[in-house]
């Protein structure tokens, strides 16, 4: 039984900090990309900053990221992890045909109905799948899964865009970082 993966989403790469601003530029000027967003967020070892690039009909996509500040034992194992985002058109259905996802905690689930008011029903049936979520100013959602980390580098995520969103998730990006690094502490 397939699992309803329709194609390559984009891809995320780790860069080193040296090496940042260096692989973007390759991006724009070598390869033709369009820069879309840079985005800094907090990581539960330090800060991280996004930056975004696709081609003008979104058939390329990549997010570069890179860790602004690494704080001692809170640095992951994975230093640079990677990973592939598949698209599906429907995540529930690919995410009962691959089984489990990383585990999102509970409290990320009773965000969600405060941030966006979405029905009980739809957040319930978001946190049996491990699936989060998010939507843009102009109404578009994007629903995504993680997996753990395999071979102790490469993680992948399962995306459906709805409604022209066109951005990568990354409020959302804490949170799997936390729950990535929860499963690893938890396997040692």
């Amino acid at each position: 039984m397939g699992a309803g993966l329709t194609g390559v989403d984009h891809l995320g790469l780790a860069q080193p900090f040296d090496h940042f601003d260096e692989a973007g530029l390759f991006y724009r000027s070598v390869l033709g990309l369009d820069q879309l967003t840079t985005e800094e967020y907090a990581a539960p070892f330090g800060l991280m900053r996004s930056r975004a690039f696709a081609t003008g009909g979104r058939t390329i996509r990549l997010a570069l990221t890179v860790a602004l500040l690494r704080r001692g034992d809170w640095a992951p194992a994975v230093v640079d992890p990677q990973h592939v985002a598949f698209a599906t058109g429907d995540i529930f259905a690919t995410a009962a045909a691959i089984g489990p996802a990383l585990a999102v905690p509970d409290n990320y689930y009773d965000d969600l109905t405060a941030r966006f008011a979405l029905p009980a029903e739809t957040v319930e049936r978001l946190r049996r799948f491990g699936i989060l979520y998010d939507r843009d100013a102009a109404g578009g959602e994007l629903l995504h899964l993680y997996t753990p980390v395999h071979g102790g580098r490469v993680f992948f995520e399962i995306v459906q865009r709805s409604g022209g969103y066109d951005a990568f998730g990354e409020t959302n990006a804490p949170v799997r970082m936390a729950a990535h690094r929860h499963l690893r502490l938890a396997s040692r």
